[in-house]
């Protein structure tokens, strides 16, 4: 039945924007879809239409912040969850635009197509293959409405094929620029054996030795070292991409597309800011006793593409940074300047105290502050009810940075530079995959039809 209304929308004929706004109206996306709304589409569209609209406006309530409203409309269940943010599709996309120099653009796993869209919008021309049919068929529709903005015609940009990106079944030319996001979850639940992807790694990048440049999408737990015994090209770049500081992927560049040899950490903001640093490993600098964090002055909070590029170890030791001892690898830093970078936050430390409940309260109470913001890392109570525990008698709000510390734990009051804002922070949790529960919590609880090449 959803073939008839794809064949009904047709992303291939112009004017799509105007025949999908025929059947849901204005503001997709900004509004809820109502029970008469749905009674009205069952008796004047039919019943499979009525169906097709409402898991239309719920997956893309459930998106709507991620993916962005206007540039993916049409989705599935599995590519909702699994689609790139908008904020990474954006900064992906420019770095195929920069290297491009008219070549083609394959996006060769498009899924709903979060990626095609971005790539489609810049690229002179774009070739998207899946082997899911349904997928195919909303990323088509979503590129269309994308095209029809900005005064284009799919048919004069786009070719797409129902194609499996591992075996060299399409023709693509040498020059080609190609994006790879392997499914991870081919038969319905989440496969960590990279061979079993779909397509298998190994497929992968045997085929980015065919092309000019590509990019690879793969999970920000991935390393290089075991990504080199699939075959990982020796000159590629691997880049862990964060978006406001909780990890996203890591992306392989090879070819046109890269930018260094080695490893990157990136962090990107949904404001648009962008922070990046490459380096050699290098080990974290000696560690600096908890009872002494005062003396530093500051402590710094790294993003997590750091801690998962194993780039922590050379952004600390350029910066001066040192490690809390018998803090968890991930955790909080101190130095005796804050740090003008990106990819760090610090804050300066105005008082330190055993993470007793006691004595937090009494720092608490000397320097006259009552509800208390909350930061943690490798603790094992969540940021939430510490903040609820610690909180002071006093009328001024507080900052606390709360860390595992060896045996112990231990909490650090500190306060934002002049000017910058408490957002909401992730860290991760030891090893070089994960991002975890630092979260911040206020004194209230925080909490179309079968397309053809």
């Amino acid at each position: 039945m959803e073939t008839e209304v794809w064949k009904r929308l047709d992303p291939l004929r112009p004017g799509l924007r105007e025949r999908w706004r025929g059947l849901v109206g204005e503001g997709f996306g900004e509004r809820t879809l109502s029970l008469g709304d749905v009674d009205r589409l069952r008796e004047t569209e039919g019943p499979a239409v009525a169906r097709f609209v409402s898991l239309q406006f719920e997956l893309a309530r459930r998106a709507r912040a991620r993916l962005g409203a206007e540039d993916v409309v049409f989705l599935t269940s599995k590519g909702a969850e699994q689609a790139t943010a908008r904020p990474v599709a954006l900064y992906r996309a420019a770095r195929f635009h920069g290297a491009a120099s008219g070549a083609p653009v394959w996006d060769a796993c498009t899924g709903i197509g979060s990626d095609l869209v971005a790539l489609g919008r810049s690229a002179g021309r774009i070739v998207a293959t899946d082997r899911s049919v349904a997928s195919l068929r909303c990323a088509l529709g979503n590129l269309a409405l994308a095209l029809e903005r900005d005064g284009r015609d799919l048919r004069t940009r786009a070719v797409a094929a129902v194609a499996d990106a591992g075996r060299p079944l399409l023709a693509v030319p040498g020059s080609a620029l190609v994006l790879f996001d392997p499914d991870r979850r081919p038969d319905g639940d989440r496969e960590r054996r990279a061979e079993r992807w779909s397509p298998a790694i190994e497929d992968v990048f045997a085929r980015t030795r065919e092309v000019s440049g590509a990019c690879i999408k793969l999970p920000p737990s991935a390393t290089r070292e075991t990504l080199a015994a699939s075959g990982l090209p020796e000159a590629a770049e691997c880049a862990w991409i964060s978006l406001d500081g909780e990890m996203k992927e890591l992306a392989v560049w090879t070819g046109a597309l890269a930018h260094v040899r080695g490893r990157a950490a990136v962090g990107l903001r949904t404001s648009g800011i962008e922070a990046r640093f490459e380096a050699d490993l290098a080990p974290l600098p000696p560690a600096v006793e908890p009872s002494a964090a005062l003396e530093s002055g500051w402590l710094v909070e790294l993003d997590a593409s750091l801690w998962s590029a194993d780039l922590a170890g050379a952004f600390a030791a350029l910066h001066g940074l040192s490690p809390l001892a018998g803090v968890p690898k991930g955790g909080f830093l101190v130095a005796r300047a804050p740090v003008d970078h990106g990819l760090a936050r610090s804050f300066r430390i105005v008082a330190v105290a055993p993470g007793d409940r006691r004595k937090v309260r009494a720092m608490l109470r000397e320097h006259g502050i009552g509800p208390v913001t909350v930061k943690t890392r490798g603790h094992r109570v969540p940021a939430d009810r510490l903040a609820a525990s610690f909180r002071g008698t006093g009328s001024r709000q507080g900052l606390l940075a709360v860390t595992r510390a060896g045996r112990g734990t231990v909490a650090l009051l500190v306060e934002s530079p002049a000017g910058s804002s408490i957002e909401t922070s992730r860290g991760p949790e030891p090893g070089p995959a994960r991002s975890d529960e630092g979260r911040v919590v206020g004194d209230e609880g925080l909490e179309p039809p079968t397309p053809s090449v």
